[in-house]
């Protein structure tokens, strides 16, 4: 069924969102088009995308869902979903989840009615009081209230998805993660570890504290929003795009020649498309020029050295995005990092979720190699990397390597401790950073 959405944006500096336009889709045609307003396109304002620029004509995407990068993160995780589908009593789309849930999706972009209760943002004093009332008997009726009842009682949301939630403390907007059931209780506490160890280390990462939630027996994480700006007026919102929706990977599924090239080539299309490799690559676009891609590209690979060294094997695409600088000269950046959880479980020959390094064949006399992807962790792929792909001198990545593995090694522990994490529970960690580089 082809809808029509109006498409709203936070520009620089506003507090309130404006129509930029409106996008038609058509999924039974696996195409969309969307149209800037008139008034838009008069007010000079800024183009949503690099992949979207101003014009008086439609912008098509086709293939896959149909949907523009920048529009499907606007939406609701897998949990957010699943609040929607109970609220409908049916399944929904994925447009529909974008038009339906709140407007507290990464970005700055909003598809449908914006609505007071989409728009609403809960205070760390209004989560309290609402959790007070539903332990006294009180019953959920808002979608917000029904957010806040599955995230304490942590336990109506469906299996691998972790209930989330934007809470707003002094004018500054947080994402509050609250551990599934069956989660190691500690969570929190390693997460919020592991970003400061990897800002000490240099790396860009977002704010982040351990928060106790009444009763004293639960806690989550709180992570201040690197999207959201405070002003003095209200809060702003900057764009972001996720590596998922940048590599496109909404894209059909692998098809049987590409199974087929595995066996021998050694990789798949989809396999590469969806790596490092190609973010690093496809960034080319969104940084603007070449100086800031060459800075962004260098970030990358010490953001992969340090999901190896503390063996996050969870780095998928959804995990990775970028950040828009300037939306007048459409400079987006590396989003601080995220998610950055170790890997206690991981064995000797632990692997990143996409890989960080494409051998191409190589010809010796009459034999020659196959291509091959690397995700395997080892110090020998890592430098040859940081030389093909991410724009690294051989000497200048193999001191780096040297040192910020130094800088793990030694702090590791400490950022533990500093959380309040008991002794037993950090050496059940320690598997993670065993295994040096």
């Amino acid at each position: 069924m082809t809808m029509q959405i109006p498409v709203h944006v936070w520009l620089p500096g506003q507090v309130d969102a404006v129509r930029a336009g409106d996008f038609v889709h058509e999924p039974n045609q696996r195409s969309g088009r969307f149209l800037y307003a008139q008034s838009y396109l008069d007010a000079r304002h800024p183009p949503l995308a690099p992949d979207m620029p101003l014009r008086a004509k439609p912008i098509l995407v086709t293939g896959g869902l149909a949907i523009f990068p920048l529009f499907m993160d606007a939406g609701p995780d897998a949990w957010g979903r699943h609040l929607l589908a109970r609220r409908q009593e049916r399944d929904i789309s994925e447009i529909e989840a974008l038009t339906l849930c709140p407007t507290d999706g990464v970005g700055n972009i909003a598809l449908g009615e914006l609505t007071p209760e989409r728009l609403r943002v809960v205070s760390i004093n209004e989560f309290l009081s609402i959790v007070e009332e539903v332990g006294a008997g009180e019953t959920a009726t808002t979608l917000v209230e029904e957010q806040v009842l599955d995230a304490v009682r942590n336990g109506t949301s469906l299996g691998g998805t972790k209930p989330k939630l934007t809470l707003s403390r002094a004018g500054v907007q947080y994402l509050a993660k609250f551990p599934e059931p069956g989660d190691n209780p500690w969570l929190p506490h390693i997460e919020c570890a592991m970003l400061k160890l990897a800002a000490a280390c240099g790396l860009r990462v977002s704010r982040a504290e351990v928060w106790r939630l009444p009763g004293g027996k639960r806690t989550a994480l709180l992570v201040e929003r690197f999207d959201r700006r405070t002003l003095v007026t209200g809060v702003t919102r900057l764009g972001y795009v996720s590596a998922h929706a940048v590599l496109r990977l909404d894209l059909m599924p692998p098809s049987p020649a590409e199974t087929l090239q595995f066996g021998t080539l050694g990789y798949t299309a989809s396999g590469l498309r969806k790596s490092y490799v190609s973010l690093a690559a496809a960034m080319a676009r969104w940084c603007g020029g070449q100086a800031l891609h060459r800075e962004e590209r260098r970030e990358l690979w010490r953001r992969i050295v340090f999901n190896a060294l503390i063996r996050n094997l969870d780095d998928h695409t959804k995990n990775h995005g970028l950040l828009c600088d300037d939306m007048a000269t459409q400079r987006w950046r590396l989003a601080p990092a995220f998610d950055l959880v170790p890997g206690a479980n991981a064995g000797e020959q632990a692997a990143l979720a996409m890989a960080y390094r494409f051998v191409p064949p190589q010809r010796k006399g009459r034999q020659s190699s196959a291509s091959r992807l690397v995700t395997r962790i080892s110090q020998v792929d890592l430098l040859a990397a940081a030389v093909e792909h991410y724009g690294y001198a051989e000497q200048e990545a193999t001191d780096y390597l040297r040192d910020i593995t130094a800088q793990v090694s030694e702090k590791w522990r400490r950022f533990m401790v500093e959380e309040g994490m008991p002794q037993e529970e950090i050496e059940r960690q320690a598997r993670a950073f065993m295994i040096a580089l």
